[in-house]
């Protein structure tokens, strides 16, 4: 898929628009699940040589194993950026957005036997949702294979699973902002916890040029690898795909610097802000 993200949408119906997962599912596992098996092709832009793996990550063996163990790392990454991620949000959007993505309070499990049971089921749907997705997209599938008309060139000498792989992209992506927005449209309007740190004008300006820097570069090494491999751009269809891994690739670690940084200069800011917040907070009386 060129777009990673557009794979969330499978995994959509075992979500509810409250955040949380339906039974004893995890979102955060179902959702990042749904992403693990590209891990490696976006890695390849800051560690070259990695991408080989990705054939493993997109079978059914690595669904069952390594797929469920960078499902885990991605959900810890997601943990350290969740609340940088919302202060960059307008003010008015951060407590509403906040309560979306918190979704479950893991303590409220009282079995973490079952809550890591449950988590590696869900890590192994998202993912199986993926390979599944592929291997009606990607050329040499087991999709493909078993449907070869899905590789009979249809408009400017292109196969269908290629038009197939755009198009779902586009309706996943469509589908993703749909849920987003009628989930929030849901949601009360509420203050950011002291949990989300109030960044400054200069925090936000740097920021964007960190993001703007890393995906530059990002971009600029995957294209300028591409060209070690091929000689021209035949069509855009060639190029997108290597754009949206570099810009992933620069993007992630902008993302992982930010959230460290962010951690890091405010994490006195928070303890102050919640000792505030139960000092202000009155007592019930007897």
């Amino acid at each position: 898929m060129p777009f990673t993200l557009s794979h969330a949408a499978a995994v959509l119906p075992a979500i509810r628009r409250t955040g949380r997962a339906r039974g004893p599912l995890v979102a955060s596992a179902l959702v990042l699940g749904s992403f693990a098996p590209d891990t490696f092709y976006f890695t390849d832009a800051v560690v070259e040589g990695v991408m080989t793996y990705g054939a493993f990550t997109h079978s059914l063996p690595g669904v069952l194993t390594l797929d469920a163990v960078l499902t885990a790392v991605l959900v810890g990454f997601w943990l350290l950026l969740r609340e940088p991620l919302v202060a960059l949000l307008p003010p008015g959007w951060r407590g509403r957005v906040y309560a979306l993505v918190r979704g479950e309070a893991w303590r409220e499990r009282p079995r973490p036997a079952a809550l890591a049971g449950w988590f590696y089921v869900s890590a192994a749907t998202g993912s199986l949702t993926h390979v599944t997705w592929d291997s009606f997209t990607h050329h040499d599938r087991w999709g493909t294979d078993a449907l070869p008309g899905l590789a009979e060139p249809l408009v400017y000498g292109l196969p269908g699973y290629s038009f197939l792989q755009y198009g779902t992209s586009a309706v996943a992506a469509c589908a993703l902002l749909w849920f987003t927005v009628t989930a929030l449209r849901r949601l009360p309007a509420l203050p950011a916890p002291a949990s989300v740190p109030v960044l400054s004008r200069a925090e936000l300006w740097g920021a964007l040029a960190l993001f703007v820097v890393c995906v530059a570069a990002g971009v600029t090494r995957r294209v300028l690898r591409f060209f070690d491999f091929f000689d021209r751009i035949r069509t855009p269809l060639d190029i997108i795909p290597t754009i949206c891994f570099g810009a992933g690739a620069g993007l992630t670690v902008a993302l992982l610097v930010y959230g460290v940084l962010v951690r890091l200069r405010h994490r006195r800011d928070r303890t102050g802000r919640e000792a505030d917040e139960e000092t202000r907070t009155p007592v019930p009386s007897a």
